[in-house]
């Protein structure tokens, strides 16, 4: 009996040296999840984590042609722009929030609420390209004349 209850506490005892504690007692925590006197509203602190939390994802466009054909004009080309998916997340540390040395630090006193991180997928962009092509493109140019006025003049 004597034994199992030395191995139990024993067993407490290294258990909480391994085990990791993510919610420590440090500064940026004290600021972000703590109740003391000063600090803004838990509420309005819960609402920028959760803020803070959130990543959005914009997808690669679809690109859409429309031709348009219009009066003799120079063609102009650019050169094509490469479109590519967009990650926004938030970087933006609060001013209470002081003692977080960086984003890690604060998304990790966010986390002592359980805020978790999420990602959003905002909807697909559609881009639009017009095209304008000049009437006369593709015809032929260089044309002689000399048989149409004989043919006009007699």
């Amino acid at each position: 009996m004597k034994a199992a209850v030395i191995f139990s506490l024993v067993s407490l005892a290294l258990g909480s040296v391994v085990e990791k504690r993510a919610c420590a007692g440090n500064n940026c925590n004290r600021q972000v999840t703590g109740t003391r006197d000063g600090l803004l509203p838990i509420t309005s602190r819960q609402a920028d984590c959760s803020s803070f939390m959130q990543a959005t994802v914009t997808p690669s466009p679809t690109t859409v042609t429309v031709t348009v054909t219009a009066a003799p004009a120079r063609l102009r080309r650019n050169g094509e722009i490469a479109n590519r998916q967009v990650t926004a997340l938030p970087t933006l540390i609060p001013a209470y929030a002081s003692s977080c040395g960086d984003s890690a630090a604060y998304s990790s006193a966010c986390s002592c609420w359980g805020i978790t991180a999420v990602t959003t997928t905002a909807p697909k962009p559609t881009v639009t390209v017009t095209t304008t092509v000049d009437y006369c493109e593709g015809e032929l140019v260089n044309v002689s004349f000399d048989a149409e006025m004989e043919r006009l003049r007699g």
